[in-house]
Parts: C-alpha cells; structure tokens; sequence
C-alpha cells in the first residue's frame, strides 16, 4: 500500500516542480494536491478496510465449530480441493471467457472501439462460501432453488491481460494492454438484512447489531436447478445475485507493477459505477447466467442463436453454446 501510494506522491511533488520551473506555480496548485492526495488515500483506506474485514471474518469462519445445520465449511474444503485441480480452469475458460466479450462490447465506454481479452487465470484462491439454504419458492419451472452466501478475494497470482483498442479521435487507433489483478467480489450493502428484520414496521436495533459483520458483506446467489428423467439429469442451471455485489480490480496499463488507475478519483468513482450498472442489467435477479446442460453434456457443441432479450453466447466450445445471459 505505502509504495503505490508513494506513487501519487512522486507524481504530486513533480508536478509541484514542473509549474515552479516555468514560474506557473500558483498557491492554488498547493490546494489541488492536497485534495488529490485526499481523495487517493481515502480510496487506499476503503479498500484496505475491505480487504482487512475479508481477511478477519475468513479467519472467524474457520475457526467455528463444524456443524451440519449452520456451516458449510465441507463445501469450502471440497472447493479448494478442487479448484487448483480443474474448477479454476472451468470458471475462467469454459464460464468466464465466452461470456466476458459480450459484456465488453455492451459495456464499453465512448473512447475504446473494441476490446478482447487476450488471458485469464482466476488465481489458486477459490470463493469462500459463507452459509446455503434452500428456498421453499422456486422461480419459474425449476425444481430446485439454492441460495448461497459468497465472498471472493483472488489471490496475488490473479492475472487477466484486456488489449484495448482506442478510437482514432482519441488515441489514433492504436492497441494498448490493461492488466487486471486483485479481483474483490462481496455483498455491498444491509438491504437483505434490514428486510429480515423488519417485523410490523418495527425494525430491531439488536439484531442489526449482532449480525451486521457477520452478513453485511456477504454476497447473496441465487442458484435454480431443473432435473430430467434421463441423462445428464439436470437440464438446467440458473444463476444470479441477489442484489447488485461490491466489485473492485486492479487495472494497471501497459505492464503488470505499474500505477493502479482505479485508485485515480475520476477513474474510480466512474469504473464503480460502469460496473455497479453492469451486474445491474445482466446478472442481478431477475436477469440472470443460464448454462444448458443438456446441450454441455451433448458430444457435439450445438450452436446457439437467440434474439431479443437474450445475449447468445457463441464458440467451438460446448460449454460456449450452452451457456445465454437471460437479461430482462
């Protein structure tokens, strides 16, 4: 932290430097880098805190005492197990990958004119989940619906290479590469809980108290199963969040140990809300990620093509065809 944020510093005082040389210092200038410097610690502290928070309730996790009714640390152990061996290449090759250029083409801003994703490795930490339960109500035709608490915070070996091609107005066309570390996913607010408590208008201040660390950062997924007679068994898997999750990444352009620009504050407060609208329109309930087994476990990929509210999601790939966004 201190060394990235010494970065800011450097570039403040050499600023300083640069308008005294050529005698265009003016005592404003004083008043403008003492906000900046506000404004970029202040975004080094929220994240810190974030990332303290994550690391302290992790750690509480682990230390509960296993019992079938209220933990799900055998799911935890089985995922960590599993991760390094074939989950984290299915996340990010078979789930992320054909997926991540249709959010890139629809969430773009003005200044890029295209942009692909040349890697993607989601790092040996997998996500840590907090609780399950089965809800009686099931959405639509599924026979089966799971709600489970997430956190996700990659380890340092997340690496993702985004090459970013810029409109001629702006940077002549030319390519650039941005490269995205540190992923942070988890619930953001206590809507979910203030609605829990919330009995005849009569909100209690207690139970806000006992569980607020306990459930205010968790992220809440819906899962939706539907089942088949014969093989594979499952024709179905539907997955959304409950409510819009706080997303943050390291983007540093040109090469991997340079200056993190969503610690800029134009940057930041711009990139939050570009991505706080993404999650929004495509993966926030009711829209949501739908995987086709049936057509997964096919032996030969089948296209898919749909028009309308659905983005299709095409490849060579099997899990490529049997996967749409649903985005209503």
């Amino acid at each position: 932290m201190e060394g990235s944020l010494l970065h800011h510093v450097c570039i403040v005082l050499l600023v300083l430097w640069l308008l005294s040389t050529y005698n265009w210092f003016h005592p404003v200038a004083y008043f403008i880098s003492l906000i900046y410097l506000y404004l970029v610690h202040e975004r080094y502290v929220m994240r810190l805190r974030k990332r303290v928070q994550f690391e302290e309730r992790r750690q509480a996790n682990q230390r509960r005492v296993l019992s079938d009714s209220e933990t799900v640390r055998w799911l935890n152990h089985a995922v960590e197990k599993m991760w390094s061996v074939c989950m984290e290449q299915i996340v990010s090759q078979k789930v992320l990958l054909p997926i991540v250029p249709w959010f890139l083409h629809k969430y773009k801003p003005w200044t890029v004119k295209d942009a692909a994703v040349q890697h993607l490795y989601m790092g040996r930490s997998p996500p840590m989940f907090t609780d399950i339960r089965v809800l009686r109500q099931s959405c639509d035709d599924d026979h089966l619906a799971l709600e489970l608490g997430m956190k996700f915070l990659t380890a340092d070996d997340m690496s993702a290479i985004l090459a970013v091609k810029l409109r001629r107005r702006v940077g002549l066309g030319m390519w650039a590469k941005l490269h995205l570390t540190g992923m942070h996913v988890e619930g953001k607010n206590l809507d979910n809980l203030l609605r829990m408590s919330n009995c005849n208008g009569v909100v209690s201040l207690g139970f806000l108290v006992r569980n607020y660390l306990r459930q205010s950062s968790i992220l809440q997924v819906l899962v939706g199963v539907k089942f088949l007679r014969r093989w594979p068994f499952i024709s179905r898997l539907r997955v959304c969040f409950v409510e819009p999750p706080y997303f943050q990444l390291t983007v540093k352009p040109l090469v991997a140990h340079g200056l993190d620009v969503t610690e800029l504050p134009g940057i930041a407060g711009w990139l939050d809300k570009l991505l706080a609208i993404a999650f929004e329109q495509t993966l926030v309930e009711p829209n949501m990620l739908v995987v086709d087994v049936e057509k997964f476990a096919s032996p030969e990929p089948v296209f898919i093509r749909r028009n309308g509210d659905t983005a299709t999601v095409e490849g060579q790939d099997a899990m490529a065809d049997a996967m749409a966004l649903y985005v209503k």
